[in-house]
C-alpha cells in the first residue's frame, strides 16, 4: 500500500495528504527522526491486538501545537507516517476477523477527523493525538455507527465493582464507549450503536466470548450535568450508565470539546448554545466538573 492511498483510508484533505509525503521524505533524512519512525512502528507490531489496557503504548510527544506551531512536517506528521506502515497489519486484522470493510473505513477515518480538530483547536496541520489513534490502528476499537467501541478489561479492584453493582471480576472484558465529534448526540443513534456493540464483537472476536458490559469514562457521565442541561441529550446519554466511586476534576476536558479553543481566555468563549452558557456559568461559579467512569449492560439483541 502506497503513503497516499493510506492517507485516503485516514480521510486526510489532499493538502494534508501532501504534506505527509513531504513528511516521509523528511524523516527519511533525518537519522534522529527515523529511528523514532521505526521504534514507533515496532511497539505497533508487537502490541497489535493487545487489549490491556487501550493505551499501553510508550509514545512520546514530538512537538507542543501551541509553542511550536510551526515545526517541520517531519515532525508534525511522523505519527501518521508511522500509522501507514503499520495500515497493511491493521487491516490484515480487519480481513481476518470478517469486519466489514465499510466499519474498517469509518473507524480509519478518525485519524483525518482529529487531524481536523487540531486545525481547528491551534491552527496547525498535523497529528497530536497518537495515544488516542493508536487504539484504531491495534485493532482493538471500533466504529459502530454514532459510537465507538474498544475492548478493555476492568482494572477496578472487586471491592468497587461489587459496590457499583456490576456483575464482574477484575480482568474481565469490557466494551469502552467513546462519542466521536460527529453530531448530536442523538438518543436514537446512539441505541443503535449499543444494540450493535455486542453481536459486532462476538461475531469478530469470538474467542472473548459475550461482552455484557460497556463502561464509558467521561465528564459527559457527570451527574451535574442534569442541573446544568437539564433534559438534554448529553444527560440522557449519562443516565445510561451506574457510576463506579471514581470521580476526578474535568474542568478543561469538558471546556476543549464543547469550544475546542484552549487557548482562548474563559470570557471571551462564545455563549451561543445552552451548554456553553451553562458550564460557563457553572465554572464561573466555583463549580467543577467531574470526569465519571461508568457501566451499562449491552442488549443481547442486534444484526451486525
Amino acid at each position: 500500500m502506497t503513503l497516499r492511498e493510506a492517507c485516503r483510508w485516514f480521510d486526510l484533505d489532499d493538502e494534508d495528504a501532501d504534506e505527509v509525503m513531504r513528511a516521509a521524505d523528511g524523516i527519511r533524512a533525518d537519522e534522529q527522526l527515523d529511528a523514532t519512525l521505526a521504534g514507533v512502528v515496532k511497539q505497533f507490531r508487537e502490541h497489535m491486538e493487545q487489549l490491556p489496557p487501550w493505551n499501553l503504548m510508550n509514545l512520546p510527544p514530538l512537538f507542543d501545537p501551541v509553542v511550536d506551531p510551526e515545526a517541520p512536517a517531519a515532525v508534525r506528521w511522523l505519527y501518521v507516517v508511522a500509522f501507514a506502515q503499520v495500515l497493511p497489519e491493521t487491516l490484515a486484522v480487519h480481513v481476518r476477523r470478517g469486519v466489514p470493510e465499510e466499519t474498517s473505513r469509518a473507524t480509519l477515518a478518525d485519524v483525518g477527523r482529529h487531524v481536523r480538530i487540531a486545525r481547528r483547536l491551534y491552527g496547525v496541520r498535523a497529528c497530536i493525538e497518537q495515544h488516542w489513534l493508536q487504539a484504531h490502528l491495534r485493532g482493538i476499537l471500533y466504529d459502530l455507527g454514532r459510537l465507538q467501541f474498544n475492548l478493555a478489561r476492568l482494572q477496578l479492584s472487586q471491592a468497587e465493582l461489587d459496590e457499583a453493582g456490576i456483575d464482574a471480576t477484575p480482568g474481565t472484558v469490557v466494551l469502552e464507549t467513546h462519542i466521536p465529534e460527529s453530531g448530536p448526540l442523538d438518543p436514537a443513534a446512539a441505541d443503535a450503536s449499543f444494540a450493535r456493540a455486542q453481536e459486532f464483537f462476538a461475531a469478530h472476536f469470538p474467542e472473548l466470548g459475550t461482552i455484557r458490559y460497556a463502561t464509558c469514562d467521561s465528564w459527559l457521565l457527570d451527574p451535574q450535568l442534569s442541573r446544568i442541561v437539564p433534559g438534554s441529550n448529553i444527560v440522557r446519554f449519562g443516565e445510561r450508565y451506574r457510576l463506579f466511586r471514581t470521580a476526578r476534576e474535568s474542568d478543561q476536558s469538558a471546556l476543549d470539546f464543547v469550544f475546542r479553543a484552549p487557548t482562548t481566555p474563559r470570557d471571551q468563549l462564545p455563549r451561543e448554545t445552552r451548554l456553553q452558557r451553562g458550564l460557563l456559568d457553572h465554572l464561573a461559579g466555583d463549580g467543577h466538573i467531574e470526569a465519571r467512569y461508568g457501566w451499562l449492560e449491552l442488549p443481547s439483541t442486534s444484526t451486525v
